[in-house]
């Protein structure tokens, strides 16, 4: 099997080179990841400026782009042209639950695979201070496990753990997306030369931590496994009829 291993912290971070080590005893691990910190970039991609690939060593590459260009360069590059069989995202420093999963890099990168065809996980650890990245890691690698050995065929699936030892993780749990939001006030201060500058939220951010939700899951010390789905269509919506036409 072929892994391609990627994430929104850059190449140097723990959390992905520490997951490599895990995730070899599935097969070949290929690292294809930012060259510097791209946190929080969504889906974007880079349609606009060049893209440089440094081949930093043996099966690890830096990007100078976002999470999605790493997938879609590693995927469709000659300089990589290696066919992957799943796409792993992370380990994130913080965790992605709730609306998180519409800013995040992590999760782009993941989708960016899953985009074209191939089985993609997300895998973030909450809470940023002192990250058990080994814990987790070695609990994901068992998780992967069992993944596989259900030959689910299509899969895109975003998995938080919570900042504890495995004997302390109370479970693994299923969830649906809950809601977060980054804040709803904008903070307002100066530089020292007496111009405005601007933080969305700040560390206003706000929960609504609902049973079932991954939020609610996490916080109370369980493993989430939240499958998602790239269409966004409401089909709620398809019930109304509006005809443009209409000369009443």
């Amino acid at each position: 099997m072929n892994i391609l291993l990627t994430n929104d912290d850059g190449y140097r971070a723990d959390g992905i080179n520490i997951l490599k080590k895990y995730l070899l005893r599935f097969g070949r691990v290929i690292i294809v990841a930012p060259e510097n910190n791209q946190s929080t970039t969504s889906h974007s991609i880079s349609l606009n400026r060049p893209l440089r690939c440094k081949k930093i060593k043996k099966d690890i590459y830096s990007v100078s782009g976002l999470p999605a260009d790493c997938v879609n360069f590693a995927i469709n590059s000659d300089k990589i042209h290696e066919k992957f069989h799943l796409v792993i995202s992370g380990i994130n420093d913080g965790a992605n639950v709730g609306d998180d999963i519409n800013y995040s890099g992590t999760v782009g990168a993941a989708r960016e695979g899953y985009l074209h065809g191939i089985n993609a996980i997300a895998v973030s650890i909450g809470n940023k201070k002192n990250p058990k990245f080994d814990n987790c890691a070695n609990l994901f690698s068992k998780i992967l496990d069992k993944i596989i050995k259900t030959k689910v065929k299509n899969f895109f699936l975003n998995i938080n753990f919570p900042n504890l030892i495995e004997e302390d993780i109370k479970g693994i749990k299923f969830t649906k997306q809950g809601q977060r939001a980054y804040g709803h006030r904008i903070l307002t201060k100066k530089d020292p030369r007496g111009y405005e500058y601007h933080w969305i939220g700040g560390n206003d951010l706000s929960y609504k931590s609902k049973n079932g939700s991954d939020i609610n899951a996490l916080k109370n010390g369980y493993v989430t496994i939240t499958p998602l789905t790239t269409n966004y269509t409401d089909n709620k919506f398809k019930k109304f009829n509006i005809n443009i036409d209409d000369k009443r």
